[in-house]
């Protein structure tokens, strides 16, 4: 006789959660290389311009907090994007060593109609899925987010 419990049930892995997860963040990330491709930003370049955005002023440390990526990849790229008049530079008068990045006009011009384009995949992707689906979703992903917080602080 078979157990019918999951193995979530049982203290282990929901059934699928790498394969589910992992088919999600690769429709994602495809999905935003398509709409961004023609305006040669990449998602993580687009993740850091959102970023930079948001907070109006941040540094790249602050941006090593929230990019999955390497320190070293941060400073490359917000050379990449200074280069291409995207982002804004200022050395703190009182510590020369920080350096504080915003956008420029240009780059405020792009994340308006980059955000406009990643907005409607995003409406493309949720095509069916009703309100009520999509805040379970939230939670969902909202506690898996937590699970790995708690993790961090152990």
């Amino acid at each position: 006789m078979t157990d019918s419990r999951s193995s979530h049930e049982e203290g282990g892995q929901p059934e699928g959660l790498t394969a589910v997860l992992g088919s999600l963040l690769n429709t994602f990330h495809k999905g935003m290389l398509e709409d961004l491709k023609p305006y040669d930003v990449g998602p993580v370049e687009f993740t850091l311009l959102s970023y930079c955005q948001d907070q109006g002023e941040c540094t790249a440390t602050q941006l090593a907090r929230v990019l999955p990526v390497e320190a070293s990849r941060i400073s490359r790229m917000v050379s990449r994007l200074f280069d291409k008049g995207l982002l804004h530079r200022r050395r703190l008068r009182n510590d020369r060593r920080i350096v504080m990045l915003r956008l420029s006009d240009s780059g405020i011009e792009l994340m308006t109609e980059l955000a406009q384009r990643i907005d409607a995949f995003n409406v493309e992707l949720a095509e069916g899925i009703s309100d009520e689906e999509m805040r379970i979703f939230a939670s969902v992903a909202s506690r898996i987010v937590g699970n790995y917080g708690a993790r961090e602080t152990l």
